[in-house]
């Protein structure tokens, strides 16, 4: 996630980077606090530890006070974002690979995971390539109106409508 080399990091270092990544006007203090713990009670320290190894092992990279990356990083989901801002869905396929951080309860990051699902699907389904549908169905099993999407863009004697009928058939079942 920096310059190439992914680092080692704790999830809740893993979620800081990925919200100053995605918002690099920053965040102020109470800002970032709100977003990686909501409403949940956390001293000042334990967030202010968390900010201090992030910024350790990003070499400083994080400006003090209002908290914003000082160097660039490179982040799936914001490669997603630049990508459907230009209407290149394509590249914002190759770049999304699934849910952002699924495991997180950060209200920040579970917000940012919504926006993503959310605009990614949507450009599949403003899409007239059938490639679309099917490479977003692979992520979405269940989401029936994608596959049957995927089955009104494939011809009839397109042989790739047996994926997308049997996708289909088990996001109906289920």
């Amino acid at each position: 996630m920096h310059e190439g080399r992914p680092l080692p990091l704790r999830p809740r270092q893993m979620e800081i980077l990925t919200l100053l990544a995605l918002e690099p006007e920053g965040f102020s203090p109470a800002r970032l606090r709100a977003a990686l713990y909501g409403d949940r009670p956390v001293t000042s320290s334990t967030f202010k530890a968390e900010i201090s190894h992030l910024r350790r092992a990003l070499g400083g990279a994080i400006s003090p006070r209002h908290y914003a990356l000082t160097a660039p990083v490179s982040c799936d989901a914001a490669e997603v974002l630049r990508a459907l801002e230009q209407g290149d869905t394509d590249t914002a396929l190759r770049h999304y690979g699934g849910p952002l951080l699924p495991r997180s309860e950060a209200p920040g990051v579970e917000e940012w995971r919504i926006r993503l699902e959310v605009a990614v699907r949507e450009a599949v389904l403003a899409s007239r390539r059938a490639e679309h549908a099917l490479r977003y169905g692979e992520r979405a099993p269940y989401d029936a109106e994608i596959h049957e999407h995927a089955l009104r863009l494939l011809g009839p004697d397109d042989t790739r409508r047996a994926i997308a009928a049997g996708r289909l058939t088990t996001a109906l079942r289920d």
